[in-house]
């Protein structure tokens, strides 16, 4: 079972957002993926159980993945954890 390690990207942290971002990638692939961050694991598409990680910018996340198309899975969030987070997808422009 593979694993990797991620830096969360977002300068706020893995907040309720963040959170919800990675449930919806995560939810696109069939593998299980689990991310543990001080010993605490949560199930990647839960968004409570990632939010109540309470990651801070910065912190190292573990990803751990098993299945079909765990490496795709891997690539995927560890992008969208250290780069991805830190932009907000769909804001308009004009606000901050």
């Amino acid at each position: 079972m593979p694993q990797r390690t991620a830096r969360v990207g977002d300068p706020v942290g893995l907040h309720l957002r963040a959170a919800s971002r990675i449930v919806q990638l995560a939810k696109q692939f069939d593998c299980e993926i689990h991310i543990e961050y001080e010993g605490a694991q949560a199930n990647a598409k839960s968004i409570l159980g990632l939010a109540s990680l309470v990651a801070r910018h910065q912190e190292p996340l573990q990803l751990i993945v098993e299945g079909p198309d765990e490496e795709a899975a891997l690539d995927a969030l560890v992008d969208l954890i250290e780069v991805g987070l830190a932009s907000e997808p769909n804001k308009p422009t004009g606000q901050s």
